[in-house]
């Protein structure tokens, strides 16, 4: 799926400003290796956005950890991709569906088809609007239309796996500017706040029927951009463009801020999820998990 409400485009402040650099991996990051048992053995998965960049490694991971994967996205050569690669995995083969999570029929149809679920990831990124421009200079519709089609694509993901689960989750990403608010960022902000406030009512609301929900904030995570063919590529170039800067940049800056001195990798959102996924994390719901390696500071 090559939408792109995540990862985050950059704050101006940031790429015009920000002294920091932060070298990029050459390396393909080494998993983190699984201790005994797999976390996610008989476990049923449906992953939106299974064919982007993001979801496709989320889905790798659950594989390999035991799960079996259903792959929703709007761009069946992408999830064909992806079901091929768990295929190598020795697992359960994925089935895929192209299905428009802004559908809600669609999106209802598919979670029936699945049937009883115990996961459920909307990594599905969303026009996130335009960037590298003050809100004033957009039209209502410009600004008001991302934040809506980022709620709407929570709710009707969740709302269609929450009617077949039992002790449940539900897990939603976002980005760092849902709490820090950054000038010419466009309604990116706002489109991650509404997601989050989502995630949280539906941990109360779900909450006695043991369905967690999580919200995974990301920060922005470069390889998505420079190798992996994300659409995030274009926003960033758009907003480079914009402030007069180079995508390379752009991108660099969108990953920089790290103690580590590494920009966030998919590699390591996919083992996060994993284990948020996993009974082992089941003391966790309502709560919104900062997966910025470190660049934003709780």
């Amino acid at each position: 799926m090559g939408l792109t409400l995540w990862p985050s485009a950059p704050p101006a402040a940031t790429v015009m400003s920000n002294p920091r650099k932060c070298r990029l991996n050459t390396r393909e990051d080494q998993p983190i290796a699984p201790g005994g048992t797999l976390m996610l053995e008989h476990k049923k998965a449906i992953v939106y956005g299974g064919g982007g960049a993001i979801g496709g490694q989320i889905a790798r991971v659950f594989a390999g950890q035991g799960a079996r994967v259903y792959l929703a996205g709007r761009t069946a050569s992408a999830l064909s991709t992806v079901a091929a690669d768990i295929g190598t995995l020795g697992r359960e083969p994925a089935e895929t569906a192209v299905v428009d999570v802004l559908d809600e029929a669609s999106v209802n149809a598919f979670a029936a088809q699945v049937g009883d679920l115990d996961i459920c990831v909307n990594a599905v990124g969303l026009d996130g609007g335009a960037q590298g421009m003050p809100l004033i200079e957009m039209s209502a519709d410009t600004v008001v239309g991302p934040i809506a089609d980022a709620a709407r694509a929570a709710y009707n993901t969740a709302k269609a796996a929450a009617v077949h689960m039992t002790d449940g989750v539900i897990i939603m990403l976002s980005t760092p500017m849902a709490r820090m608010p950054a000038a010419t960022t466009g309604p990116f902000g706002s489109a991650s706040a509404a997601v989050e406030t989502m995630a949280r009512q539906l941990a109360a609301e779900l909450g006695p029927r043991g369905t967690r929900v999580v919200c995974l904030r990301l920060t922005g995570i470069p390889e998505t951009a420079l190798r992996l063919g994300s659409l995030t590529e274009r926003l960033w170039r758009d907003a480079a463009a914009r402030l007069g800067k180079s995508f390379e940049e752009v991108a660099e800056a969108a990953g920089a801020g790290s103690p580590l001195g590494r920009p966030l990798t998919v590699a390591r959102v996919a083992e996060v999820a994993a284990f948020v996924a996993s009974d082992r994390a089941s003391a966790l719901t309502g709560t919104v998990l900062n997966v910025t390696a470190g660049a934003v500071v709780d």
